[in-house]
């Protein structure tokens, strides 16, 4: 394939709520026969709030709690026939579309006929579970097309997408992933559906997940790797807003971003890209383009180079449920580089993210997402060395150049726990 060849190849991620139901999937099916041109790849996230179930079929299992992880992986399965029941009329596509998922049910109702397993493991059989929803969701996508005349490609991204063994949160080996998608991606077919969020670990084989909303970095990883021409995320919302329009009324589009500023906002935790998304595109100069499947004939958001308009615009950011842990010396002596080392050492080992720290004589305070499953297991290994405390179900709020007047006004009736400023950027823990 030459390089022109793969110049022409536009990316399009769709995420859960594109696909939540039958309308939303025919909508996708109307927004890639209007809109593609030339060659397009699909990437696709769970369907709805899929992920959410293959969680919580995860927790009951590891809880035992058998029954109960039955009955979510059931409700999961009957979501799905009905999503297809209501997507096609004919039997035959029907069962076609049934065929197409039953697998990845019958290897679900697998894992829960087998022991609840060791508390050690539990990151690396949450990949193996929750990485099912989109390979159903794909699945679905792809025969629905194929229905309606769409030629297309399912391609497994398990295949493509070449990580290490670091659980929920996997890092990409890129040669290899470089490889493997130029030699999966040799065909003449306009259209191709493969997953977001999954990858497999190239030691041991088994499946992957590359973070939590990791579809758009997955969508990123094939951009950059196929040098396309532009990336499309498909969202809820007309584009990049300043504000949560759900949570602030008064929430305004950015009509450009440049990937500087897109970064800025990713980091802080704006979950309308995935925060490794822009580096793969801003390295090759792939343009970023956020727009609503709702209204796609708006614009939307451009992420590019050239962008300059939204260097400075101004945003709220709001991250939640948020940990606040705070660790101490037993000797009231100083938190020093040894005790620093030692913490980031099991950040790092249990992948988790800072998003705030803090730091006085006697104690280290940070910020992280409020996930049990990671916190409880940080403070065991903490606890030997140092004192910990921790305080969960909290709000992390990034205001971006934004006025003293405006700040004051939003946090009205809030406590705050931990504060942070510094140029045009406040940083707050609040209760």
């Amino acid at each position: 394939m030459g390089a022109a060849d793969l110049k022409a190849i536009s990316i399009y991620k769709f995420g859960g709520a594109s696909v939540r139901d039958a309308p939303g999937i025919q909508n996708v099916a109307s927004i890639v026969e209007r809109y593609a041109q030339g060659r397009v790849i699909l990437v696709v996230s769970a369907i709805g709030k899929s992920t959410n179930r293959l969680e919580q079929v995860v927790r009951f299992w590891f809880d035992g709690k058998r029954p109960e992880a039955a009955e979510q992986a059931g409700m999961l399965r009957d979501d799905h026939h009905r999503i297809i029941e209501n997507l096609v009329e004919h039997p035959a596509s029907r069962r076609k579309l049934m065929a197409g998922v039953e697998p990845y049910f019958s290897q679900l109702f697998g894992y829960l006929n087998e022991p609840a397993p060791p508390a050690s493991s539990y990151n690396r059989l949450y990949d193996q579970v929750v990485g099912l929803g989109e390979l159903m969701s794909s699945r679905i996508l792809s025969d629905y097309l194929l229905t309606r005349g769409l030629e297309n490609h399912w391609i497994d991204a398990r295949e493509c997408v070449v990580t290490n063994n670091t659980y929920r949160d996997a890092r990409v080996d890129w040669d290899a992933t470089r490889m493997a998608i130029k030699t999966l991606i040799t065909d003449e077919n306009r259209c191709m559906v493969v997953q977001g969020f999954i990858g497999r670990d190239v030691l041991s084989g088994d499946s992957t997940t590359l973070g939590r909303e990791g579809s758009d970095y997955t969508a990123a990883i094939f951009a950059h790797c196929l040098d396309a021409g532009e990336l499309t995320i498909w969202k809820d919302v007309p584009g990049v807003m300043d504000a949560d329009p759900g949570r602030f009324p008064f929430a305004r589009l950015i009509s450009e971003l440049p990937y500087d500023e897109a970064v800025e906002m990713t980091y802080y935790g704006a979950s309308v890209i995935h925060p490794k998304t822009i580096k793969p595109l801003q390295n090759k100069g792939i343009r970023l383009r956020v727009r609503s499947f709702i209204r796609p004939d708006l614009p939307g958001t451009m992420i590019h180079a050239g962008a300059v308009s939204g260097r400075s615009s101004p945003y709220i950011i709001v991250k939640s449920p948020q940990a606040l842990i705070t660790v101490r010396t037993r000797d009231f002596s100083f938190v020093a580089e040894e005790h620093l080392s030692f913490i980031y050492t099991e950040l790092y080992r249990l992948g988790i993210k800072v998003h705030l720290m803090q730091q006085t004589a006697l104690s280290f305070r940070f910020c992280v997402d409020d996930d049990p499953f990671k916190v409880v297991p940080l403070l065991e290994a903490l606890s030997p060395m140092l004192e910990t405390e921790w305080e969960g179900g909290l709000d992390l709020w990034t205001l971006r150049h934004q006025s003293d007047r405006t700040e004051k006004g939003l946090l009205s009736g809030r406590k705050i726990i931990l504060e942070q400023r510094a140029t045009r950027l406040v940083q707050l823990v609040l209760k």
